[in-house]
């Protein structure tokens, strides 16, 4: 918070929302919210594969000039990483898209969220995070809160929470990817490897499924992809400036405001085991990234 308060007492506006990671990762949060919420009113009129091709087929066309222009700041050695964090991306979505056809908006967006426990134990192993028993306490915490959203005493697990809980896993993976690949290359870059990549994975699945859509759900599909583009490039120029697990912290507004938005326009049930196990994932997520936000980790 501290620069931003320079940022607004020096009168630089710009800064705010360019260079300051915490207003970054919000405005990706809102970009998301939007398109996490046009997808799921879109999930009943294509097929997953049509979703995920245009999603990333339409990023692929924006991002080409930025990896043309970038590609000889690649280093060799970052193609691997590269390549592998787009493939834990589209398989992310892909994962988002099943949860969403099965489960509700709501819950699965909470439980993708469990995304900063697994970068905290991701980023330990990898960038040598320190994880300590205050951090032990908010996986515990956390994982309490997934037995009590879910109930799996109740009516039993469900596998749009598996296909959650799995798209957060893979998250947290992307986050700590993310946060390494920034130390050299540009979220342009990144994320039209991402694209690319998701391109080529989800054609397999438009076999059989090819057709022109009616104009105003085409048109819907294309204002999605256009906010998930913006929110990607948001969020993967703000992990220059916040380490991994404070990074998807930030983001855990976007799945405050999907659940928002899944009570008020889609009906979804506003329970007390849903506030309870909501409040308890999310909290412990950010406790996290509150305790840890002033640590640096370096990079070589």
């Amino acid at each position: 918070m501290n620069r931003v308060n320079e940022a607004l007492t020096s009168g630089t506006t710009a800064s705010i929302f360019f260079d300051n990671g915490i207003v970054i990762m919000l405005e990706a949060c809102f970009f998301f919210a939007v398109f996490d919420s046009l997808t799921k009113y879109l999930i009943d009129s294509f097929t997953t594969g049509e979703i995920v091709f245009v999603r990333f087929c339409f990023g692929a066309i924006m991002m080409l000039p930025s990896l043309l222009r970038q590609r000889s700041a690649i280093r060799s050695k970052d193609y691997f990483l590269l390549m592998l964090r787009a493939l834990s991306g589209a398989g992310t979505f892909y994962l988002t898209l099943l949860a969403f056809r099965s489960g509700a908006l709501s819950v699965t967006m909470v439980l993708f969220f469990t995304n900063p426990l697994w970068a905290l134990f991701l980023g330990a192993l990898f960038l040598k995070e320190h994880l300590t028993w205050e951090r032990t306490l908010c996986v515990v915490t956390a994982i309490i809160g997934i037995a009590v959203l879910i109930r799996p005493w109740g009516e039993g697990i469900a596998l749009s929470h598996l296909y959650g809980l799995a798209a957060g896993v893979l998250g947290g993976a992307n986050s700590v990817m993310t946060r390494h690949l920034r130390a050299r290359i540009s979220s342009r870059v990144i994320y039209a490897f991402h694209c690319f990549v998701g391109t080529v994975i989800s054609v397999p699945f438009l076999f059989g499924h090819v057709r022109i859509p009616a104009l105003m759900d085409g048109t819907v599909l294309l204002i999605a992809a256009a906010f998930g583009l913006l929110g990607q490039v948001a969020m993967n120029h703000g992990f220059r400036f916040v380490r991994a697990a404070e990074g998807s912290t930030l983001l855990m507004v976007e799945s405050i405001l999907t659940a928002v938005v899944g009570i008020i326009l889609f009906n979804e049930p506003f329970t007390l085991t849903f506030v309870a196990g909501a409040t308890m994932i999310l909290g412990s997520g950010i406790y996290l990234g509150l305790r840890t936000g002033n640590d640096m980790i370096d990079i070589d």
